[in-house]
């Protein structure tokens, strides 16, 4: 009776259980799968687990990806290079199983061409041949000067620059590299060495260094110490041979890391042949002595040429207005005194037959230039098979204007046995020797570097009421700025510098533009304009006139003035006043240089080749920086 008591009592509730039921059931489903995010999944970010919903996966993908490219834009933390793990990667270089005792007893270690390294092996270092033909030229002219610093990321025909005065000196000569290789591979690879010791990483040069040295004229005429010159500021391996020692204690790496540096290409052609300067003024283009100088002489031949074309044009133009004037009948005919004149009078007529020599062609700077383009070291030039000699220079751009030089040059191979006991009992002493030399050229003929601001008195001032009481001096100064000669004329005073600053400088007179209308400024390239000034600044202080009196060629007394002045180093020195009155040395300068005003210069376009040739004038003109 109770059984079914309780029976009828859930059977009145089991709408209700089941209705309980589905609310238990529902708070669990909205719980697992509405709030609690069955799909999350628990990930570790940053150090610590996060659990994230599929509506917050692309937010925080965004949000990562932004703070990596956050991250990214930071410069890489910089790492303190350590050289203790240098010598441990050369010890392991030299012997991977050098953890192994000595007693096990010497194992002899197979190279990668299968030859057992002996270490009693015993070479004869190779001869490196001498250096022939050697030559030094002198180039001025307006260049782009390096503002920023020059390496292998940052090139100098890419590097930002400006415009300046350079004087380059080059000095290059011709190398046997045929020889150089045969004695190396006669050393190294000979058939009189055991089959053991060949090695044909021995037996391949590697150049190291072209070195040159110079030596300056002093005052008293005699040379000071050898010195060696420094690589150029636009050389971009400058920093990488400055670094070499030249001997084996001075190293902290073996010879085969320095050669494994210096092995590439673009480096074993930057000692032989450097770069020279990017020159936007120039006579003509850059090219080894030998070559420039045969460039120099047929400009010279061919302005000589037209110099005297123009006065024999003058010459017979005052001839023919001569004769119309006094005789307007001619008694002889045009063609007839043309073919006297073997056709070369500017008349019409028969000219005479012209000879052999004279139909042949002339060399001209095309020709030059072609040849000298022959040199060059290209990505294709493999010096191991060249058969002629070698065209190789190195250049000076730390010349001093006013200076006479001589140089010598020597060339450098590496020394692939430096620091073994591979030698030969009289060779012994090369043991430590990074490098193996040439001998020293014989040195050049001396070259002097123009100065490049002369001073030149003309005239003396005198006072109107007393000639003989001399007030001043009238002087030219001549200054080279930007690749041509300005000149000036200053009243000078006792006591005071020469020259000044000078402003307007077309207008200021007396000035010509030599360049057809171009001229850049310092620090850009501008086509169609003047310097808006020029610094006529000298180092000379103007003392007084001293007169003296001189006997003319008819017994007549003469007044012969004198300037004394104080020089750059404050020296008494005294110069004639008036052109009639200089040395020949003086006066040749002054022609030189009204020449070079007249002839003009050329802009050229920069990365066509590289250099310049300029000026060239004599040495010896007193007051001259």
């Amino acid at each position: 009776m109770k059984d079914k008591n309780i029976l009828l009592l859930l059977e009145g509730q089991v709408d209700k259980i089941v209705l309980a039921v589905c609310v238990l059931v529902s708070l669990f489903l909205l719980w697992v799968y509405v709030i609690g995010n069955p799909y999350g999944e628990k990930v570790r970010v940053r150090g610590r687990e996060r659990k994230l919903g599929p509506s917050k996966i692309d937010q925080y993908v965004k949000q990562e990806a932004e703070a990596a490219l956050h991250e990214l834009d930071k410069p890489a933390p910089s790492m303190p290079y350590d050289k203790v793990y240098l010598s441990e990667y050369k010890r392991l270089l030299q012997s991977s199983i050098s953890e192994i005792s000595s007693s096990v007893g010497i194992i002899t270690i197979p190279d990668k061409t299968g030859v057992v390294a002996q270490e009693d092996r015993i070479y004869a270092l190779p001869r490196i041949p001498s250096l022939i033909e050697v030559a030094v030229g002198n180039l001025r002219g307006a260049a782009q000067i390096p503002t920023e610093e020059i390496g292998p990321d940052n090139p100098y025909d890419s590097s930002a620059s400006e415009i300046g005065d350079i004087d380059l000196l080059t000095v290059s000569a011709r190398f046997d590299a045929q020889t150089l290789y045969n004695n190396f591979r006669q050393s190294f690879m000979g058939p009189r060495l055991k089959t053991a010791w060949k090695d044909d990483r021995l037996a391949a040069p590697v150049f190291a260094r072209l070195e040159v040295e110079r030596r300056t004229l002093q005052d008293n005429d005699g040379w000071g110490q050898w010195e060696v010159v420094p690589r150029t500021v636009i050389d971009p391996q400058r920093k990488l041979f400055e670094e070499l020692p030249l001997v084996l204690d001075d190293a902290s790496d073996g010879v085969d890391i320095w050669k494994a540096q210096y092995e590439p290409q673009e480096v074993q052609h930057d000692i032989l042949q450097p770069e020279a300067y990017l020159f936007t003024v120039s006579r003509s283009e850059w090219m080894a002595p030998e070559f420039l100088d045969e460039t120099m002489e047929i400009m010279r031949k061919k302005e000589l040429e037209e110099k005297r074309a123009r006065t024999e044009e003058l010459r017979n133009q005052r001839s023919t207005r001569t004769t119309d004037t006094r005789r307007r009948t001619a008694t002889r005919r045009p063609e007839s005194r043309d073919r006297d004149r073997g056709g070369m009078s500017g008349y019409k007529g028969s000219a005479a037959r012209p000879s052999r020599a004279a139909v042949r062609k002339e060399r001209g700077v095309e020709d030059v230039q072609k040849d000298f383009e022959k040199e060059l070291l290209t990505e294709k030039s493999s010096i191991r098979s060249m058969r002629d000699s070698l065209l190789i220079w190195a250049h000076d751009d730390t010349t001093q204007p006013g200076k006479t030089y001589q140089y010598r040059i020597r060339i450098g191979v590496f020394n692939p046995i430096a620091g073994k006991d591979w030698f030969q009992s009289d060779q012994v002493d090369y043991k430590n020797q990074l490098m193996l030399w040439s001998g020293y050229s014989e040195p050049t003929v001396e070259v002097s570097v123009p100065k490049r601001i002369y001073v030149f008195p003309m005239d003396v001032m005198a006072d109107k009421n007393a000639p003989n009481d001399v007030e001043g001096v009238q002087v030219e100064v001549a200054k080279y700025y930007l690749g041509q000669w300005w000149d000036f004329d200053f009243d000078v005073y006792p006591g005071e510098v020469i020259g000044y600053e000078v402003e307007d400088i077309q207008e200021r007179g007396n000035v010509e533009n030599v360049m057809g209308g171009y001229q850049p400024m310092m620090g850009e390239m501008r086509t169609g304009e003047e310097p808006d000034k020029v610094d006529f600044t000298s180092d000379i202080t103007f003392v007084d006139v001293a007169r003296e009196v001189v006997w003319g060629s008819r017994l007549r007394p003469g007044a012969l003035y004198k300037m004394l002045y104080y020089d750059a180093e404050r020296k008494m020195q005294q110069t004639a006043v008036g052109k009639s009155n200089w040395n020949s040395d003086t006066r040749s300068i002054y022609d030189e240089i009204q020449e070079a005003m007249a002839q003009g210069v050329e802009q050229r376009s920069p990365g066509t080749m590289p250099g310049m040739m300029g000026d060239e004038m004599m040495p010896g003109i007193m007051l001259g920086f």
